[in-house]
């Protein structure tokens, strides 16, 4: 059992590591590839899929929806599914979006050919350059994150935080670029606190 000082000392570390890590992003992210994706995004007609194992997998969750919220139709799929007849939610002129923190993760490099075969646009999210991933995308968005919060390097933390903000960053950009608004938001959005905060027209300095 430890002591409550290296527990204290512990959380202070991974929050520290993790700010960091956020931080360095404005520094070593490619903007031009940032800006090329927005505009991809922006721009799609058809379906946004995004998919990936683990961690990865949960992170893709979480993006898909986000788009969904700024009107970019999206979906989850699941890697250990898409063998089984889930490759068939991929159509022409869909973009699919691959986390992988390595990019070379089995599952990843298998779904890469048939997409490319069903006519979809690929994105590639991870931090091996010269990986299968990265190599096979239309672009790729290389994250320089450093070591994980995690001392056994065995959790993605810290390269988990970073793309749910790099993912932020991108899904507020493609917001604007297609000029969704608090109106938008009104009609789609009317439940929980963010429907009751425009339905009450709660919007400190703006008009609905």
């Amino acid at each position: 059992m430890i002591s409550k000082e290296i527990i204290r000392k512990s959380m202070l570390d991974t929050i520290t590591n993790e700010a960091h890590a956020v931080a360095e992003l404005a520094n070593t992210v490619d903007f031009f590839k940032l800006e090329a994706v927005v505009v991809m995004l922006a721009e799609c007609r058809e379906h946004i899929i995004t998919t990936g194992c683990g961690t990865s997998g949960a992170a893709a969750k979480k993006i898909a929806q986000v788009f969904n919220c700024i009107d970019r139709a999206a979906q989850f799929l699941n890697p250990a599914d898409a063998p089984h007849g889930d490759y068939g939610m991929i159509r022409p002129g869909d973009i699919v979006i691959i986390f992988s923190k390595s990019g070379k993760t089995t599952e990843m490099n298998s779904l890469i050919p048939i997409a490319r075969t069903r006519g979809a646009r690929i994105i590639g999210v991870t931090e091996g350059p010269d990986s299968p991933v990265a190599k096979a995308s239309d672009i790729s968005l290389v994250l320089n994150t450093g070591p994980e919060a995690c001392p056994y390097q065995c959790l993605a933390s810290t390269s988990a935080t970073a793309v749910f903000v790099l993912f932020d960053a991108i899904s507020i950009a493609v917001m604007l670029y297609n000029g969704v608004d608090t109106g938008y938001f009104k009609q789609f959005h009317p439940a929980g606190g963010v429907g009751a905060m425009l339905l009450g027209n709660q919007i400190p300095g703006k008009k609905i």
